[in-house]
């Protein structure tokens, strides 16, 4: 208790920094302007079109999906959209919570221009293997073993096909994960996306779970197992549209075994741990890469994607990096505006490597 209430006593003074560093978050990012939808993306007019929407569905189904053996016997369940052409391919690295049935509309539009697509279920999520009893915990014993599993995925399945041009993109806590592989992997793709990545949390959570953190894993303060009820559109920090966000709850409520819940103690104190691993390696990086921040952000720590772009561009790697303008956490399923600003962006950078 006593080493309990010292870290208590620190929470104020760095809540202060915390406050002094956010003020000056985002001021070297560059801002997104409207554009046009050059690439013919999927916009919430068509969604809404129950044709066009099923054209979607049918389209995810006829993916090909198995599972392959993870680190320590865990299932991985994957999901692969394969062009005639071994042109050019991109690996998805999804969020916390996250499964390849959310991405359903993201996977549409970039098999539209081209692109083959690879994703998989992080472990302990989607339709991958739980480590827990409660199955609904966001749980992990060893971040590496999120590297690993793609490091595999990557070897097994798109390594074989000699794609001539492979490129990551990479959503939130898939972006620490993603982040990590480039540093451990640096000739592996051509160039990465990040979409509001998790480089950092709130540096009051990061030195209180150290504290918490046990043997048995157990949900942190203030999470739990998922609920229903507290997935409605009004109040959520996730995205300003409505219209996304239901697609996003119906897809987990027809698949319900892909849910998950609240963060445990363990998964945020080794989610911390990494974020040390990720800033001390960033010279190792020699792939590309381009990070879109949102400017409503209030899930990952936006300072830290400031801080990690400030050093990467002071070792004089390749990067670039937007504030997408009025847009929450989740930029790839946003009001059309952001969403199309952001997906462009994307794949405008991809189109020079």
């Amino acid at each position: 208790m006593k080493k309990y209430r010292e870290h208590l006593r620190h929470l104020k003074y760095l809540s202060l920094i915390s406050i002094v560093m956010l003020i000056s978050c985002h001021q070297n990012f560059s801002r997104l302007t409207k554009e046009e939808n050059r690439y013919n993306l999927t916009t919430l007019s068509e969604l809404k079109d129950s044709t066009y929407s099923q054209k979607i569905e049918d389209f995810y189904a006829n993916g090909k999906e198995g599972f392959f053996n993870g680190e320590a016997d865990i299932q991985i369940y994957y999901k692969i959209f394969e062009q005639k052409n071994p042109e050019k391919a991109i690996v998805i690295s999804s969020g916390r919570t996250e499964a390849a049935i959310k991405y359903k509309e993201l996977i549409f539009d970039l098999f539209k221009n081209g692109y083959s697509i690879y994703i998989h279920d992080h472990r302990g999520q989607g339709l991958s293997g739980r480590m827990t009893e409660d199955p609904e915990m966001g749980y992990i014993d060893t971040f590496q073993f999120y590297i690993d599993d793609m490091k595999y995925f990557y070897e097994q399945f798109l390594k074989p096909k000699r794609y001539k041009k492979t490129y990551l993109l990479a959503h939130s806590m898939g972006g620490a994960i993603g982040m990590t592989y480039l540093e451990q992997n640096p000739n592996d793709f051509n160039a990465a996306a990040f979409s509001s990545p998790m480089l950092g949390l709130k540096p009051t959570i990061c030195s209180i779970v150290k504290v918490l953190d046990g043997d048995q894993p157990k949900y942190a303060i203030g999470e739990s197992a998922y609920k229903d009820d507290k997935n409605i559109f009004k109040g959520n920090t996730l995205t300003g549209s409505e219209l996304r966000y239901d697609r996003m709850i119906d897809a987990f409520k027809k698949v319900p075994k892909a849910r998950l819940g609240g963060a445990t103690y363990a998964w945020t104190h080794k989610s911390c741990q990494q974020f040390k691993y990720l800033f001390s390696n960033i010279d190792s990086i020699h792939t590309p890469f381009i990070l879109f921040s949102a400017e409503n952000e209030q899930i990952v720590y936006p300072y830290a994607q400031q801080k990690f772009i400030t050093a990467a561009k002071k070792l004089g790697k390749d990067c670039m990096a937007y504030e997408v303008e009025n847009a929450q956490h989740e930029l790839l399923i946003e009001k059309d505006e952001q969403r199309i600003e952001t997906i462009n962006e994307a794949l405008n950078f991809y189109s020079k490597y």
